[in-house]
This record gives C-alpha cells, structure tokens and sequence, in this order.
C-alpha cells in the first residue's frame, strides 16, 4: 500500500526517496525551504503551518524562533517541538517534577506532559493486592470494580495464579480457582 507525499500529495512510486518530518513522510523534492525553494537535505528550522527554512537562510534572515516556555530565542536546530510550539529541551520538563523529558517517553494528562514514574504515582490505578500502580501497557485482571497484576490475581487457598475466567469469591471476597471450589 502505498502512501502519499504531505506535500503534493501524490503516490509514492516504488524508488521515490522520502523524507519523514513530524510522521509526515514527503518526497524529497518536496521538502523545500519556504525561503530558498530548494530541498532540504539537512537541518532546518519548523516555521509553522508546514513551512520549513533551511538553516542557511535562517542564518541569513535571522528569523527568531523563541521557546514557548521561557520566551527566550533558539538559536540552533536543537529544539523539541510540542504542540506544535518550539521549546528548549531543557524547557520541556515533567508537569510534577520539573525535571527535562528531552527524548524520553513522556506521558500527558490533563494537557500536561509528565515523566513515567511521575504519572504512574499521581495516576495511574494500583493493584488491590499489592498497591504497586500498573505501568502503561501492562496487563491486568479485574474483579469487583477492583484491578490486579496477572501475578497478584491468585487462589486464597492453594496460592496459584488464577489465569482463567473460573474461579469463585467467597462470601469473604476471597478468590478461589476451579481446582479450589
């Protein structure tokens, strides 16, 4: 299946060479700096609204990017891009602990970014046995409104895990699998 050029918005023929920019894949000579109109083979600056200028003539014209934190400049390439906005990677910080998230896996809530372990301890739900909170992705049972690690989901009475959807609580909200019942 082939895809189409962010640009031009044509096919892309088997051979094409692409560049990829934001998970927008273009042809190569599609990517052009919006000032000099040649393709842009190396760093660039994002103006905004798919326009892109490549670092010569942003050297040149010395259009100022600023960082939407601090309101300082960029004066390089090396910025991140969040929301469409250019920050510094020392500006964009975990919500809670303020420290830069840089290039790590970052996760939002309520329209803020924060750092894994920040977000696993202010949101995320915990197991009912042993309250330890369920990194993202992680796979977990439930019973009676209450949610549990495949591993702390086990039978009261012989302690073996209970992988299938048999099993039986008792009236002490104690589980037991098919074996135990």
């Amino acid at each position: 299946m082939s895809t189409r050029c962010a640009y031009c918005e044509k096919r892309f023929e088997n051979g094409d060479r692409k560049s990829k920019y934001n998970n927008l894949e273009y042809h190569q000579d599609c990517f052009r700096c919006s000032s000099c109109h040649q393709p842009i083979k190396q760093s660039f600056y994002n103006l905004g609204n798919n326009e892109y200028r490549c670092s010569d003539c942003q050297k040149k014209d010395q259009v100022i990017i600023k960082c939407n934190r601090c309101s300082k400049s960029i004066n390089d390439s090396s910025y991140i891009e969040y929301k469409g906005e250019p920050i510094h990677g020392d500006c964009f910080t975990c919500h809670s602990c303020l420290e830069p998230l840089g290039n790590m896996i970052y996760v939002e809530h309520d329209d803020q970014p924060y750092c894994v372990s920040c977000h696993m301890n202010q949101f995320a739900q915990t197991c009912a046995v042993c309250e330890r909170p369920f990194p993202p992705g992680v796979s977990t049972r439930k019973c009676d409104n209450q949610y549990f690690h495949i591993e702390c989901f086990r039978c009261f009475q012989c302690g073996k895990i209970i992988l299938s959807k048999n099993y039986l609580v008792n009236r002490d909200q104690q589980r037991l699998c098919d074996m135990c019942t």
